[in-house]
C-alpha cells in the first residue's frame, strides 16, 4: 500500500466511526425521549404519573388557560409560580411574603390563579405565591392544590384521584 491508499482508508475509517457515533447517539436520544411518553395517564377521577429519572413526578397542565409545567411537591404548602412564568401569564402579586424552603430563605408575593387545570382536573380560584427572582418554567404544585385529592404512591407512579370528601 502506498501513501495515497492508507490516507483514502484513514478517511474512510474517520467517515465510518463519525456515522456510527452519530446513529448511536440518535437511538440513544430518540429511545431516552420515548421513555418519557406514557408517563403521565388521565383517566376519569384519576391522573397516573410515572416518576421520572431523578424521582421527580412531573405533569403538563394550564393557568387560566395557558400551558404549565409542574412538578408534584408534597413539601410546598402553596402552589408556588416562578416570576418569569407569572410574568408571562400575567400574573399580578399583591401581598409580600417571605417563605423558608429546602434551599433557605425566598421572598414572594401572593396572588390567586382563576382556573388551574391538570389530567382531567379543573380547580378555581388557587391561592399561590410568586417566587421573586426565580426565571426556571417549572411550577410546584403545593398541597394548597394537592389537598382538594387523594394521593397513592406506589412503585415509582403516583396516583392522584378527586377526594371523596369533596
Amino acid at each position: 500500500m502506498d501513501n495515497n491508499q492508507y490516507a483514502q482508508t484513514g478517511r474512510r475509517m474517520f467517515i465510518i466511526t463519525w456515522l456510527l457515533l452519530f446513529a448511536l447517539l440518535f437511538i440513544f436520544f430518540y429511545f431516552h425521549s420515548q421513555s418519557d411518553k406514557g408517563r403521565v395517564e388521565s383517566h376519569p377521577g384519576k391522573v397516573i404519573i410515572k416518576a421520572d429519572a431523578q424521582g421527580h413526578y412531573r405533569i403538563d397542565g394550564a393557568i387560566d388557560g395557558q400551558p404549565v409545567h409542574f412538578i408534584i411537591d408534597t413539601g410546598a404548602t402553596l402552589l408556588a409560580i416562578p416570576e418569569k412564568v407569572a410574568r408571562d401569564l400575567n400574573l399580578i402579586g399583591r401581598y409580600p411574603i417571605r417563605m423558608q424552603t429546602a434551599k433557605g430563605t425566598v421572598e414572594g408575593s401572593l396572588t390567586r390563579v382563576n382556573k388551574l387545570s391538570f389530567g382531567n382536573f379543573t380547580l378555581h380560584n388557587v391561592k399561590a405565591v410568586i417566587i421573586l427572582g426565580a426565571e426556571d418554567d417549572m411550577l410546584l404544585m403545593g398541597m394548597n392544590v394537592l389537598s382538594h385529592f387523594s394521593l397513592t404512591q406506589t412503585n415509582k407512579t403516583l396516583v392522584i384521584k378527586k377526594s371523596d370528601e369533596q
